[in-house]
């Protein structure tokens, strides 16, 4: 069984950590996994000093020679959209930016070519992300899902076959069209609009297999039994205790404590203070328009978010 890892990265960023990390605790419960890192020619060039991690993990670095006229962001999407091209068995791709909980042993149905889990383990109609989709979506008329389902592409099963081929080929090509067109990088759209013009050629997989550690999505009921934990470290303050920098860093250290105890129990990592909105008019509330402005204003202009705070806080009681 082979698992991929897709990699863009310079020492001014972590993804290489972050992948550093998650093959660690892929091999720590898969002790004979094959495991593939395919990377472009600027990742592969700085590859030196502390950057030589993967050498002790024993992994796989296929190198890709990527067009120089895209930066870093696309040739990461121009890797993932072309790497059924790399892999000359079927394989599971997995993002950088997750931890593996366990033995993973794909037993999927002979007709899955390819296999996804849903986008925040929702079905778009029940997603407070669907006018999201669509605001992505409509203006390229394309549709945001296929039979109410939007997928996330956080980890892939692929079988090798003219189906997933076909997938893929697709996949790439509107990716390229867009950026080239309309300047945009929705390569997660582009996968689902080509799933819808495929017929629906993505299966969906359980939700232990991509469980997706973020705000608005069900994810605490695949959490106990998690095969795969994304804890999207790209969001900035998150409430995984591995989204900080500094302890993803530390991989290439000789010593990383707090990282060893996170990874030993991976599924208890979350800060110390948590909001379970039990009572569901929270949530109702935190999908509105007039709760994303007040974020907004939080991140954007902290004064102006104490103003208003103190302002309310005369009037209503915390």
């Amino acid at each position: 069984m082979t698992f991929v890892y897709v990699l863009v990265s310079n020492e001014k960023d972590t993804y290489y950590e972050q992948t550093m990390i998650s093959a660690s605790s892929l091999l720590t419960h898969n002790k004979e996994a094959n495991v593939t890192i395919i990377v472009d020619q600027g990742t592969a060039a700085t590859f030196t000093g502390k950057r030589t991690f993967h050498e002790k993990l024993g992994v796989k670095i296929c190198e890709i020679q990527v067009p120089e006229k895209y930066n870093n962001r696309d040739r990461s999407r121009f890797l993932k959209t072309t790497l059924y091209n790399y892999i000359d068995e079927d394989f599971l791709f997995i993002d950088g930016d997750t931890l593996v909980c366990d033995e993973l042993k794909p037993t999927f149905n002979e007709d899955m070519s390819i296999g996804m889990v849903l986008d925040r383990h929702q079905k778009i109609s029940e997603s407070s992300y669907k006018n999201f989709y669509e605001k992505r979506a409509l203006p390229l008329h394309w549709s945001c899902g296929f039979q109410d389902m939007h997928f996330n592409s956080g980890v892939i099963w692929v079988k090798k076959s003219p189906d997933a081929q076909k997938f893929f080929d697709e996949w790439h090509k509107l990716w390229e069209e867009t950026l080239e067109k309309y300047s945009v990088v929705f390569d997660q759209t582009a996968l689902n609009e080509v799933n819808a013009r495929l017929g629906g050629i993505v299966k969906e997989m359980d939700g232990t297999w991509n469980c997706q550690a973020t705000r608005r999505s069900s994810f605490i009921k695949y959490l106990y039994n998690a095969k795969i934990m994304h804890y999207y470290a790209s969001f900035g303050l998150n409430c995984f205790d591995l989204a900080d920098k500094d302890i993803q860093k530390t991989i290439l250290d000789g010593t990383h404590e707090k990282l060893d105890a996170i990874m030993a129990n991976p599924k208890i990592a979350f800060s110390s203070v948590q909001d379970v909105n039990a009572d569901l008019r929270s949530v109702k509330i935190q999908r509105t328009a007039f709760y994303r402005a007040i974020v907004f204003v939080y991140k954007r202009c902290k004064p102006a978010y104490n103003f208003i705070d103190k302002i309310c806080g005369l009037f209503i009681h915390k």
